[in-house]
Protein backbone atom coordinates (compact mmCIF):
# COMPACT_ATOMS: atom_id res chain seq x y z
CA UNK A 1 0.00 0.00 0.00
CA UNK A 2 1.25 3.52 -1.18
CA UNK A 3 0.29 4.88 2.63
CA UNK A 4 1.31 8.70 3.45
CA UNK A 5 3.73 8.68 6.56
CA UNK A 6 1.89 9.02 10.09
CA UNK A 7 2.67 12.93 9.88
CA UNK A 8 -0.13 13.69 6.82
CA UNK A 9 -1.85 10.32 8.03
CA UNK A 10 -5.51 11.49 8.66
CA UNK A 11 -7.94 9.59 11.25
CA UNK A 12 -10.06 7.62 8.00
CA UNK A 13 -7.37 5.79 6.95
CA UNK A 14 -6.40 4.70 9.91
CA UNK A 15 -9.97 3.61 10.40
CA UNK A 16 -10.25 2.16 7.11
CA UNK A 17 -6.92 0.13 7.94
CA UNK A 18 -8.78 -1.23 10.71
CA UNK A 19 -12.08 -2.14 8.92
CA UNK A 20 -12.34 -5.20 9.54
CA UNK A 21 -13.68 -8.13 11.58
CA UNK A 22 -10.08 -10.42 12.27
CA UNK A 23 -6.40 -8.87 12.26
CA UNK A 24 -3.37 -10.14 10.81
CA UNK A 25 0.35 -9.98 10.80
CA UNK A 26 0.74 -7.66 7.91
CA UNK A 27 -2.16 -5.07 9.47
CA UNK A 28 -0.49 -5.43 12.75
CA UNK A 29 2.83 -4.15 11.92
CA UNK A 30 1.02 -1.42 9.10
CA UNK A 31 -1.04 -0.26 12.13
CA UNK A 32 1.90 -0.36 14.82
CA UNK A 33 4.25 1.85 12.52
CA UNK A 34 1.54 4.31 11.48
CA UNK A 35 0.56 4.83 15.23
CA UNK A 36 4.02 5.00 16.62
CA UNK A 37 3.96 9.14 15.60
CA UNK A 38 0.26 9.32 15.78
CA UNK A 39 -1.00 12.03 17.41
CA UNK A 40 -4.59 13.46 16.48
CA UNK A 41 -6.14 11.38 18.79
CA UNK A 42 -9.27 13.33 19.78
CA UNK A 43 -10.28 13.88 16.20
CA UNK A 44 -9.43 9.34 15.55
CA UNK A 45 -11.51 8.69 18.38
CA UNK A 46 -14.45 11.03 17.28
CA UNK A 47 -14.36 10.28 13.71
CA UNK A 48 -14.13 5.94 15.19
CA UNK A 49 -17.66 7.14 16.59
CA UNK A 50 -19.14 8.42 13.73
CA UNK A 51 -17.91 4.97 11.48
CA UNK A 52 -19.34 2.43 14.38
CA UNK A 53 -15.39 1.88 14.72
CA UNK A 54 -14.46 2.25 18.13
CA UNK A 55 -14.31 -1.11 19.23
CA UNK A 56 -13.01 -2.69 16.66
CA UNK A 57 -10.07 0.37 16.57
CA UNK A 58 -9.73 -0.69 20.22
CA UNK A 59 -9.37 -4.64 19.39
CA UNK A 60 -7.04 -3.88 16.49
CA UNK A 61 -5.01 -1.61 18.79
CA UNK A 62 -4.75 -4.28 21.12
CA UNK A 63 -3.65 -7.10 19.43
CA UNK A 64 -0.85 -5.07 17.53
CA UNK A 65 1.24 -4.33 20.98
CA UNK A 66 0.89 -0.69 19.80
CA UNK A 67 1.31 1.71 22.61
CA UNK A 68 -1.16 4.63 22.79
CA UNK A 69 -1.11 7.58 25.19
CA UNK A 70 -2.98 5.93 28.43
CA UNK A 71 -5.96 9.05 28.22
CA UNK A 72 -6.67 7.28 25.07
CA UNK A 73 -6.82 3.68 26.30
CA UNK A 74 -9.37 4.82 28.72
CA UNK A 75 -11.71 6.27 26.29
CA UNK A 76 -11.46 3.23 23.83
CA UNK A 77 -12.02 0.82 26.76
CA UNK A 78 -14.98 2.97 27.76
CA UNK A 79 -16.19 3.00 24.27
CA UNK A 80 -15.78 -0.92 23.92
CA UNK A 81 -17.69 -1.25 27.28
CA UNK A 82 -20.23 0.64 26.24
CA UNK A 83 -21.15 -0.75 23.14
CA UNK A 84 -21.04 -4.25 24.84
CA UNK A 85 -23.60 -3.53 26.91
CA UNK A 86 -25.60 -2.05 23.93
CA UNK A 87 -25.13 -4.71 21.81
CA UNK A 88 -26.69 -6.92 24.91
CA UNK A 89 -29.25 -4.80 25.32
CA UNK A 90 -30.26 -5.08 21.81
CA UNK A 91 -30.09 -8.87 21.84
CA UNK A 92 -32.37 -9.19 24.91
CA UNK A 93 -35.17 -6.90 22.84
CA UNK A 94 -34.24 -9.12 19.59
CA UNK A 95 -35.27 -12.25 21.80
CA UNK A 96 -38.02 -10.73 23.20
CA UNK A 97 -39.49 -10.06 20.14
CA UNK A 98 -38.84 -13.22 18.58
CA UNK A 99 -40.75 -14.70 21.48
CA UNK A 100 -44.07 -12.48 20.92
CA UNK A 101 -44.31 -13.40 17.13
CA UNK A 102 -43.30 -17.14 17.55
CA UNK A 103 -46.84 -18.53 18.37
CA UNK A 104 -48.17 -16.50 15.59
CA UNK A 105 -46.16 -18.92 13.54
CA UNK A 106 -43.44 -15.53 12.42
CA UNK A 107 -39.97 -16.35 11.86
CA UNK A 108 -38.47 -13.05 10.67
CA UNK A 109 -34.63 -12.99 9.12
CA UNK A 110 -32.00 -10.81 11.19
CA UNK A 111 -30.24 -8.73 8.74
CA UNK A 112 -26.92 -7.28 8.98
CA UNK A 113 -26.12 -5.71 12.79
CA UNK A 114 -26.45 -8.36 15.64
CA UNK A 115 -26.71 -11.24 12.81
CA UNK A 116 -23.43 -10.22 11.87
CA UNK A 117 -22.06 -9.37 15.36
CA UNK A 118 -22.61 -12.83 16.22
CA UNK A 119 -21.63 -14.99 13.06
CA UNK A 120 -18.24 -12.91 10.97
CA UNK A 121 -16.95 -11.32 14.45
CA UNK A 122 -14.85 -12.52 16.97
CA UNK A 123 -16.48 -10.58 19.59
CA UNK A 124 -20.16 -9.28 18.95
CA UNK A 125 -19.09 -6.01 20.89
CA UNK A 126 -16.32 -5.38 17.66
CA UNK A 127 -19.94 -4.80 15.82
CA UNK A 128 -21.75 -1.74 17.17
CA UNK A 129 -25.61 -1.94 16.90
CA UNK A 130 -27.90 1.09 16.75
CA UNK A 131 -31.12 -0.64 15.52
CA UNK A 132 -32.43 -4.28 14.23
CA UNK A 133 -33.66 -5.06 11.04
CA UNK A 134 -35.99 -7.76 10.89
CA UNK A 135 -37.20 -8.99 7.47
CA UNK A 136 -40.65 -10.54 7.08
CA UNK A 137 -43.21 -11.63 4.62
CA UNK A 138 -45.44 -9.03 3.48
CA UNK A 139 -48.83 -10.66 4.96
CA UNK A 140 -46.83 -10.96 8.85
CA UNK A 141 -46.47 -6.89 8.79
CA UNK A 142 -50.05 -6.29 10.69
CA UNK A 143 -50.15 -9.71 12.83
CA UNK A 144 -46.42 -8.52 13.62
CA UNK A 145 -47.34 -5.25 14.37
CA UNK A 146 -50.51 -6.05 16.21
CA UNK A 147 -48.41 -8.51 18.34
CA UNK A 148 -45.69 -5.71 19.43
CA UNK A 149 -48.44 -3.36 20.43
CA UNK A 150 -49.93 -5.44 22.65
CA UNK A 151 -46.73 -5.94 24.43
CA UNK A 152 -45.67 -2.31 25.13
CA UNK A 153 -43.93 -1.59 21.50
CA UNK A 154 -44.71 1.75 19.94
CA UNK A 155 -45.80 0.62 16.57
CA UNK A 156 -47.03 2.96 13.03
CA UNK A 157 -50.61 2.18 11.74
CA UNK A 158 -50.86 0.10 8.24
CA UNK A 159 -53.64 1.09 5.71
CA UNK A 160 -56.46 -0.65 5.93
CA UNK A 161 -56.42 -1.47 2.44
CA UNK A 162 -54.09 -4.06 0.17
CA UNK A 163 -52.21 -1.24 -1.43
CA UNK A 164 -48.21 -1.28 -0.94
CA UNK A 165 -47.20 -0.90 2.76
CA UNK A 166 -43.67 0.60 3.11
CA UNK A 167 -41.02 -1.34 2.59
CA UNK A 168 -39.51 -0.22 6.50
CA UNK A 169 -41.90 0.15 9.46
CA UNK A 170 -40.61 1.67 12.66
CA UNK A 171 -41.01 0.20 15.98
CA UNK A 172 -39.50 1.34 19.19
CA UNK A 173 -39.39 -1.05 22.15
CA UNK A 174 -40.20 -0.07 25.75
CA UNK A 175 -37.46 1.13 28.04
CA UNK A 176 -34.95 -1.61 28.88
CA UNK A 177 -31.95 -0.06 31.15
CA UNK A 178 -33.15 3.00 29.63
CA UNK A 179 -32.56 2.73 26.52
CA UNK A 180 -35.44 2.19 23.57
CA UNK A 181 -34.09 -0.32 20.96
CA UNK A 182 -35.14 1.13 17.51
CA UNK A 183 -36.35 -2.05 15.49
CA UNK A 184 -36.81 -1.67 11.54
CA UNK A 185 -39.25 -4.19 10.06
CA UNK A 186 -38.55 -4.89 5.99
CA UNK A 187 -40.28 -6.79 3.80
CA UNK A 188 -39.70 -7.21 -0.12
CA UNK A 189 -43.23 -6.15 -2.18
CA UNK A 190 -42.42 -7.39 -6.11
CA UNK A 191 -44.91 -4.33 -6.96
CA UNK A 192 -42.15 -1.60 -5.74
CA UNK A 193 -39.42 -0.47 -7.66
CA UNK A 194 -36.91 -1.10 -4.71
CA UNK A 195 -35.22 -4.19 -4.64
CA UNK A 196 -33.00 -4.19 -1.55
CA UNK A 197 -34.85 -6.54 -0.10
CA UNK A 198 -35.33 -8.99 -2.67
CA UNK A 199 -33.15 -12.70 -3.22
CA UNK A 200 -33.38 -13.80 -0.06
CA UNK A 201 -33.98 -17.38 -1.12
CA UNK A 202 -32.11 -19.56 -0.03
CA UNK A 203 -32.49 -21.56 3.21
CA UNK A 204 -31.82 -19.13 6.19
CA UNK A 205 -28.54 -19.76 8.73
CA UNK A 206 -29.66 -20.46 12.29
CA UNK A 207 -27.45 -18.57 14.82
CA UNK A 208 -27.08 -18.25 18.62
CA UNK A 209 -27.58 -15.03 20.34
CA UNK A 210 -27.24 -14.95 23.98
CA UNK A 211 -28.67 -18.51 24.25
CA UNK A 212 -31.40 -17.60 21.88
CA UNK A 213 -32.18 -19.55 18.26
CA UNK A 214 -32.38 -16.80 15.91
CA UNK A 215 -32.28 -17.23 11.96
CA UNK A 216 -29.84 -14.73 9.42
CA UNK A 217 -30.18 -15.08 5.47
CA UNK A 218 -27.87 -17.92 4.23
CA UNK A 219 -24.15 -16.32 3.86
CA UNK A 220 -24.42 -15.62 -0.07
CA UNK A 221 -27.76 -14.03 0.50
CA UNK A 222 -26.10 -11.91 2.94
CA UNK A 223 -23.22 -10.85 1.22
CA UNK A 224 -25.49 -9.72 -2.05
CA UNK A 225 -27.85 -7.58 0.59
CA UNK A 226 -25.11 -6.17 1.59
CA UNK A 227 -23.33 -5.07 -1.26
CA UNK A 228 -27.10 -3.08 -1.90
CA UNK A 229 -27.13 -1.89 1.34
CA UNK A 230 -23.71 -0.39 1.04
CA UNK A 231 -24.03 1.15 -2.66
CA UNK A 232 -27.36 2.46 -1.65
CA UNK A 233 -26.17 4.18 1.46
CA UNK A 234 -22.75 5.41 -0.72
CA UNK A 235 -25.12 7.24 -3.20
CA UNK A 236 -26.98 8.96 -0.50
CA UNK A 237 -23.57 9.84 1.81
CA UNK A 238 -22.45 13.70 2.22
CA UNK A 239 -19.39 14.85 3.72
CA UNK A 240 -21.22 15.84 6.82
CA UNK A 241 -23.00 12.36 6.96
CA UNK A 242 -20.40 9.86 5.43
CA UNK A 243 -20.88 6.53 4.84
CA UNK A 244 -19.69 4.48 7.87
CA UNK A 245 -16.53 1.91 8.00
CA UNK A 246 -18.40 -0.27 9.74
CA UNK A 247 -20.60 -1.53 6.66
CA UNK A 248 -17.10 -1.73 4.84
CA UNK A 249 -16.18 -4.17 7.64
CA UNK A 250 -18.94 -6.32 7.48
CA UNK A 251 -18.15 -6.56 3.73
CA UNK A 252 -14.46 -7.56 3.67
CA UNK A 253 -15.33 -9.21 6.94
CA UNK A 254 -17.61 -11.54 5.08
CA UNK A 255 -15.92 -11.98 2.70
CA UNK A 256 -12.77 -13.87 4.20
CA UNK A 257 -14.97 -15.90 6.15
CA UNK A 258 -16.35 -17.17 3.29
CA UNK A 259 -13.78 -16.91 0.08
CA UNK A 260 -14.12 -20.57 -0.60
CA UNK A 261 -17.68 -20.28 -1.36
CA UNK A 262 -18.06 -17.22 -3.21
CA UNK A 263 -18.39 -17.87 -7.07
CA UNK A 264 -15.60 -15.01 -8.35
CA UNK A 265 -16.79 -14.90 -11.89
CA UNK A 266 -20.22 -14.10 -10.97
CA UNK A 267 -18.70 -11.11 -8.62
CA UNK A 268 -17.51 -8.54 -10.57
CA UNK A 269 -18.49 -5.44 -9.34
CA UNK A 270 -17.54 -6.92 -5.68
CA UNK A 271 -14.28 -7.60 -6.83
CA UNK A 272 -13.81 -3.92 -8.20
CA UNK A 273 -14.72 -2.59 -4.70
CA UNK A 274 -12.73 -5.14 -2.49
CA UNK A 275 -9.84 -3.57 -4.95
CA UNK A 276 -10.72 -0.06 -3.45
CA UNK A 277 -10.83 -2.15 0.48
CA UNK A 278 -7.29 -4.01 0.14
CA UNK A 279 -5.91 -0.59 -0.86
CA UNK A 280 -6.40 0.71 2.45
CA UNK A 281 -6.60 -2.76 4.73
CA UNK A 282 -3.71 -5.22 3.80
CA UNK A 283 -4.87 -8.36 1.94
CA UNK A 284 -3.89 -11.69 4.38
CA UNK A 285 -0.95 -13.83 2.66
CA UNK A 286 -3.22 -16.81 3.02
CA UNK A 287 -6.15 -15.58 1.13
CA UNK A 288 -4.02 -13.83 -1.72
CA UNK A 289 -4.10 -16.78 -4.05
CA UNK A 290 -8.22 -17.39 -3.60
CA UNK A 291 -9.13 -13.85 -3.83
CA UNK A 292 -8.67 -12.60 -7.60
CA UNK A 293 -7.31 -9.14 -7.02
CA UNK A 294 -3.97 -7.34 -7.79
CA UNK A 295 -2.44 -5.09 -4.89
CA UNK A 296 -3.34 -1.38 -5.95
CA UNK A 297 -2.53 2.19 -5.13
CA UNK A 298 -4.99 3.73 -3.00
CA UNK A 299 -7.65 5.18 -5.08
CA UNK A 300 -7.44 9.40 -5.36
CA UNK A 301 -10.29 11.22 -3.23
CA UNK A 302 -10.47 8.90 -0.57
CA UNK A 303 -13.63 9.73 1.49
CA UNK A 304 -14.69 12.41 -0.57
CA UNK A 305 -18.56 12.65 -1.82
CA UNK A 306 -20.41 14.34 -4.24
CA UNK A 307 -21.72 17.52 -3.66
CA UNK A 308 -24.99 18.91 -5.77
CA UNK A 309 -27.73 17.25 -6.37
CA UNK A 310 -29.24 14.65 -5.53
CA UNK A 311 -26.79 14.04 -1.87
CA UNK A 312 -27.48 17.88 -1.34
CA UNK A 313 -31.32 19.29 -1.60
CA UNK A 314 -32.46 22.02 -4.15
CA UNK A 315 -32.33 24.16 -1.58
CA UNK A 316 -28.66 24.37 -0.97
CA UNK A 317 -28.77 26.24 -4.09
CA UNK A 318 -30.41 28.94 -2.59
CA UNK A 319 -27.39 29.48 -0.30
CA UNK A 320 -24.63 28.70 -2.87
CA UNK A 321 -25.89 30.51 -6.33
CA UNK A 322 -27.94 28.16 -8.84
CA UNK A 323 -25.11 28.29 -11.28
CA UNK A 324 -22.41 26.73 -8.65
CA UNK A 325 -25.05 24.00 -7.43
CA UNK A 326 -25.53 22.93 -10.79
CA UNK A 327 -21.82 22.50 -11.48
CA UNK A 328 -21.17 20.88 -8.03
CA UNK A 329 -24.29 18.59 -9.48
CA UNK A 330 -22.27 17.38 -12.94
CA UNK A 331 -18.65 17.62 -11.37
CA UNK A 332 -17.09 13.87 -11.66
CA UNK A 333 -17.15 12.40 -8.38
CA UNK A 334 -13.73 11.89 -6.64
CA UNK A 335 -12.40 8.10 -8.28
CA UNK A 336 -12.66 6.49 -4.77
CA UNK A 337 -16.85 7.28 -4.66
CA UNK A 338 -17.14 6.18 -8.40
CA UNK A 339 -15.59 2.86 -8.07
CA UNK A 340 -16.92 2.32 -4.96
CA UNK A 341 -20.24 2.77 -6.44
CA UNK A 342 -19.94 1.45 -9.62
CA UNK A 343 -17.89 -1.59 -9.16
CA UNK A 344 -15.50 -0.31 -11.71
CA UNK A 345 -11.66 -0.79 -12.28
CA UNK A 346 -9.53 1.74 -11.71
CA UNK A 347 -9.12 2.50 -16.03
CA UNK A 348 -12.71 3.50 -16.15
CA UNK A 349 -13.26 6.01 -14.03
CA UNK A 350 -13.05 8.77 -16.77
CA UNK A 351 -15.69 7.16 -18.78
CA UNK A 352 -17.84 6.89 -15.66
CA UNK A 353 -16.96 10.27 -14.34
CA UNK A 354 -17.82 12.17 -17.55
CA UNK A 355 -20.30 10.50 -18.47
CA UNK A 356 -22.16 7.71 -17.03
CA UNK A 357 -22.54 9.21 -13.92
CA UNK A 358 -23.50 12.38 -15.67
CA UNK A 359 -26.07 10.60 -17.18
CA UNK A 360 -27.33 8.73 -14.27
CA UNK A 361 -27.77 12.03 -12.73
CA UNK A 362 -29.68 14.06 -15.60
CA UNK A 363 -31.78 10.78 -15.72
CA UNK A 364 -32.56 10.96 -12.05
CA UNK A 365 -33.75 14.74 -12.28
CA UNK A 366 -35.84 14.27 -15.33
CA UNK A 367 -37.98 11.61 -13.28
CA UNK A 368 -38.39 14.08 -11.03
CA UNK A 369 -42.03 15.38 -10.68
CA UNK A 370 -41.41 19.40 -11.43
CA UNK A 371 -42.93 20.38 -7.73
CA UNK A 372 -39.68 18.47 -6.44
CA UNK A 373 -37.74 21.15 -8.47
CA UNK A 374 -39.50 24.53 -8.03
Amino acid sequence: MAWPDSRGLVPYHLLALCARASGHDALYAELAHQLADFDDWQELISQAEVHGMAPLLWHHIQQSGAEIPSDVTRTLKGLYLRHHRNNQIHAQVLLEILALLQPADIHPLVLKGLGLAYSIYPEPALRPISDLDLLLQRDELRPALELLHAAGFSTPSLPHDDGPAPKELTVDSPARDGLRVHVELHHYDPRARDDEFAGFDSPPQAIQIEGGMVLIPAPMDTLAYLSRHFTRHLFEARTDKPLKLKWSADLLSLVECRTLSIDWSQQTKLLQRLDVFYSLTPLPESLRSAIPIARSPIPAGVNQYPQGWPQEKFERSRQVGLGRFVAQTFRPPSEWWLRLYYGIRRGSRAWYGQVAHRARVLRLLLGLPIRKII
